[in-house]
């Protein structure tokens, strides 16, 4: 297709049918059409940001539309063309109320112009003239969806670990992973140590058998200390006389070692950064959503974010079994920024799937993939994880009850 100088668009909830488009013609200038009902015009200065980010100079104007009307419709969409000019305009059908749609096609055809439809998932912008094959869509990034959503990251809860201590975290991971009680009361009992210390202090020193704040008795399990010594997260550890103290490694081995899920969010993270396949792969995303209220406040973490072929996937893990409530946080954070167009998976180390139960029957009619304790432990999680999310089928949740 030769070089669009103006591309007209259809607003729409889902922010991918607004930006796919645009970033993969790349034209000079995009007009939005909208529901005139709509207030917030923010909306717009998050698509903007996102497209000259990509496409630097680019012009995006935005005009209210009555969607009851397909008469009215058309008319402004004819006005608007015809002070622009039609050189090098095209059509795009892909967002928008069914009216809209209407109208545009109309006034397309009369004025002769490329109408185009976006195939999201399976990634082609076609002319609905012929079915011809106009471009593949461009390769977006987390970065693209963050912006036109109006949102913004705030950073990471956990310090994502370099490439050189995966194996050690993978080796820690699996070796708690076994002994879940012990970890859960050596967890209890180092929160309950260091809870006494300043947040950069890396040195503890505690009786062996303590006391937490609701009278409850908690002491360390000497294994799993000693397995945190071998694999370099903590140093001098000494256990004597009723008595046991260590040198945590660095802060982000502080931040790990009394954190009891976080072991579960750094398997999957790095089993999905070593498969080699995803891009963008984010470990405890906070985002701000909405970037321009001028109110700092952080929206609910994301355990994994990755992107896949240019689709947001949402991870959500929990160190013990899913419940309802852990479904409902997953689903609204996916809706939320990637809408139908995204992807979630939950991954708990209960045995959920292993013999459905009510929770995975949920996870699949709210659309989630959901893999447990068995895929976990599993020599080939990478590639199940990898599997789960290739194999989520976009086009049969259409039809689901979400």
């Amino acid at each position: 297709m030769i070089p669009l100088d103006l591309l007209i668009e259809f607003y729409d909830k889902d922010v991918l049918k607004n930006i796919v488009t645009p970033l993969t013609l790349r034209p000079k200038k995009v007009i939005y059409f909208y529901d005139k009902g709509m207030r917030d015009m923010m909306a717009f200065t998050a698509i903007k940001k996102c497209l000259d980010r990509n496409i630097p100079g680019i012009r995006v104007e935005q005009y209210p539309v009555d969607i009851t009307s397909v008469d009215k419709i058309f008319r402004q969409i004819s006005r608007v063309i015809d002070r622009n000019g039609i050189s090098k305009c095209a059509l795009d059908l892909t967002g928008g109320s069914e009216l809209m749609l209407l109208a545009g096609y109309k006034a397309g055809s009369s004025l002769n112009l490329p109408l185009l439809h976006t195939d999201l998932v399976n990634k082609i912008i076609l002319d609905i003239s012929d079915d011809s094959l106009v471009a593949k869509t461009a390769s977006l990034t987390l970065e693209d969806f963050i912006d036109a959503k109006g949102a913004c990251f705030m950073g990471e809860s956990h310090r994502p670990p370099t490439e050189d201590r995966y194996p050690a975290i993978k080796e820690m991971a699996r070796f708690l992973f076994q002994r879940l009680f012990q970890w859960k009361y050596t967890c209890s009992f180092i929160q309950t140590v260091a809870a006494k210390t300043l947040p950069h202090e890396l040195f503890m020193e505690s009786k062996w058998n303590i006391h937490m704040k609701n009278g409850k008795a908690v002491y360390p399990d000497r294994e799993v200390l000693e397995k945190f010594q071998s694999l370099g997260f903590i140093q001098n550890l000494s256990i004597q006389n009723g008595y046991v103290q260590f040198t945590f490694a660095s802060i982000e081995d502080r931040q790990y070692c009394i954190n009891y899920g976080v072991w579960l969010e750094l398997y999957v993270y790095i089993s999905a950064k070593e498969a080699g396949v995803f891009n963008d792969v984010k470990l405890g995303t906070m985002i701000d959503w909405n970037a321009y209220d001028n109110i700092t406040v952080a929206g609910n973490e994301i355990d994994v974010l990755l992107m896949d072929d240019s689709l947001p996937v949402f991870i959500s893990c929990k160190l013990r079994d899913a419940d309802t409530a852990a479904l409902n946080e997953l689903l609204i954070a996916r809706k939320r920024l990637g809408g139908w167009f995204s992807k979630g998976i939950i991954v708990t180390f209960g045995k959920e799937k292993k013999i459905h139960t009510g929770t995975y029957k949920r996870a699949q009619e709210l659309g989630l993939e959901l893999l447990d304790g068995t895929d976990i432990m599993a020599d080939d999680f990478a590639e199940r994880l990898v599997k789960t999310i290739r194999e989520h089928d976009l086009v049969s949740l259409k039809w689901k009850k979400v």
